[in-house]
């Protein structure tokens, strides 16, 4: 299996050519800092994975991997992230990438990711997964945090304390989200989520 890893972090390149190096089946062909690099290493290589950073020196991540995918649709694609936007993330799940990941995942973590890639899955971080899911249904991600929390149970000054926020920027939190949703007090919020399957997952 060659792997190609792209990132500008040396640190983090070396870290993560550590990892995978501990997988007998796994031959790291080449280590990049730019894309630029990328694209000539996948050219000369032809690799089964290409392991990316999304932000790295030169070209768009984005265009990247789908300029990849259209040369060698077969080889799979992993993009690892650090930044949490939803806007982002939507662009980059409207992107060829076989898989999207956080940075801040556990090591297990993302040997398991690289395994359902390679297996032909589409796999997500259950950050980004929940980052689309408020996307989809207009909400902030401070506002489906909030959310997530008043499904547990817990009121403002609760949340406040757990999102060490001010109890007023709760409320102001709260009363967007269930002006975004069209409900009017917590029963229909609590309906709501059970119909729309918006925590689902």
């Amino acid at each position: 299996m060659k792997v190609i890893l792209a990132d500008d972090h040396q640190l983090f390149l070396e870290g993560l050519s550590s990892l995978l190096k501990l997988i007998s089946n796994y031959e790291i062909v080449d280590k990049v800092a730019n894309t630029n690099d990328l694209i000539n290493s996948v050219m000369k290589h032809q690799p089964d994975l290409v392991i990316q950073d999304y932000r790295m020196p030169e070209t768009n991540a984005i265009t990247i991997i789908n300029k990849i995918k259209s040369i060698f649709p077969k080889t799979k694609v992993i993009l690892l992230t650090g930044v949490q936007s939803n806007e982002i993330y939507k662009q980059i799940l409207n992107s060829k990438a076989d898989g999207i990941l956080l940075k801040e995942i556990s090591g297990d973590d993302l040997l398991s990711g690289i395994h359902g890639v390679i297996a032909g899955q589409r796999i997500l971080s259950p950050a980004v997964q929940n980052c689309l899911k408020s996307y989809d249904h207009g909400l902030s991600r401070k506002e489906f945090e909030v959310l997530e929390l008043i499904f547990e149970g817990m009121n403002s000054l609760e949340i406040a304390e757990r999102l060490m926020r001010s109890p007023k920027t709760i409320e102001n939190h709260r009363y967007n989200l269930m002006k975004k949703l069209n409900v009017r007090n917590v029963a229909e919020l609590m309906r709501y989520v059970h119909n729309s399957g918006v925590l689902d997952g």
